[in-house]
């Protein structure tokens, strides 16, 4: 056999050889149908993951793909240093194949995280929480959230948005901003205390008043089965004309929690009840639907003085004298921690 015929022989089936590679990979294992539900599944890659841990996660919600195709894949088409982290929501609609899902995990689906905002929070610990797990500018956040004008955006009858930014778990956009994180929180308190409107509105208090009582009582509260006590307490002394003499609007003054001492109580500030009556001008962090119901269903009680026990729990009484008694306690056991 002449040389040019070999040679002509091998290059065509190199080229079929190549031109079957070529199809495999298009059609086999590009084009390969890796889901076969149609319901929306939420997935998370924790950061770190690699195509192992990435195919065991897929595999797991329902996808059909092997870890030696989810190499292959994503180093054909030149992304398997790209395949990112977070939290996924992958709609079957849009895409099926195995080259939709890879470019799914680098681009096409919604970063996001968890983020959790205590019970109480204010809008300065909030910002700290978002600056920590999110990179969000905190010193930002504090002037969005205390805008006034954005207050009467949101028909909130104050300069800031306290009392407003409900605390839960949140799943947020990692590029969320200041603006968006707001809003969301904004909504979610309008639609948690829905339920309670009708409440609301037979209380005698407006909303804004009821949020800043709950804010209050947020505040005071550690254990949770004293929420209506407390609430009682704080009650009775608004309807006896009593100063509310509210630790947790003193501490607002300051940007952190610390002990109070009499100079801080004595601070002239429309917010510190130790001074003036009635509630302050706005709420004092942002408080649970927990607190709000609480705010509008205190217990059947009498108390209208209550002191820490030292242990998250209070001593409530219906007299000064026994307060002073309680209050004696208290001392004794905080000089003994103090010691």
């Amino acid at each position: 056999m002449k040389m040019k015929t070999v040679f002509k022989i091998t290059f065509i089936t190199s080229l079929f050889t190549l031109l079957g590679l070529a199809v495999w990979i298009e059609f086999g294992v590009l084009g390969k149908n890796v889901y076969f539900g149609s319901e929306n599944i939420s997935f998370e890659i924790p950061k770190g993951s690699g195509i192992v841990e990435i195919t065991g996660i897929l595999n797991d919600k329902g996808f059909r793909v092997t870890v030696n195709e989810m190499r292959l894949a994503s180093k054909i088409l030149g992304k398997d240093s790209k395949l990112r982290y977070g939290r996924f929501n992958y709609d079957p609609v849009l895409t099926k194949d195995l080259r939709s899902l890879i470019d799914f995990l680098t681009r096409g689906g919604h970063l996001t995280v968890n983020i959790t905002i205590p019970e109480g929070s204010r809008i300065i610990d909030i910002a700290g929480i978002l600056m920590k797990e999110m990179q969000i500018d905190s010193v930002l956040f504090v002037e969005t959230a205390k805008d006034s004008a954005l207050a009467a955006y949101y028909n909130i009858p104050a300069k800031t948005l306290e009392g407003y930014l409900y605390p839960e778990t949140y799943n947020f956009n990692h590029n969320a901003g200041a603006e968006n994180i707001i809003d969301r929180m904004i909504k979610t308190g309008r639609h948690r205390i829905e339920d309670y409107r009708k409440m609301i509105e037979s209380s005698g208090f407006t909303e804004h008043e009821i949020i800043t009582l709950a804010s209050i009582i947020q505040g005071e509260v550690m254990v949770i089965d004293e929420i209506y006590h407390i609430s009682a307490v704080y009650n009775n002394r608004l309807k006896r004309g009593m100063r509310l003499e509210a630790d947790p609007t003193v501490q607002y003054l300051f940007d952190t929690p610390k002990r109070l001492l009499y100079k801080d109580i004595a601070i002239d500030s429309p917010y510190n009840t130790y001074l003036y009556r009635g509630l302050p001008p706005g709420p004092v962090n942002n408080p649970s639907v927990k607190a709000v119901k609480a705010a509008l269903q205190p217990a059947d009680v009498p108390y209208i003085f209550m002191v820490a026990r030292g242990d998250g729990r209070h001593y409530f009484n219906i007299d000064y004298e026994g307060h002073l008694r309680d209050k004696a306690k208290f001392d004794i056991i905080r000089r003994q921690i103090n010691r």
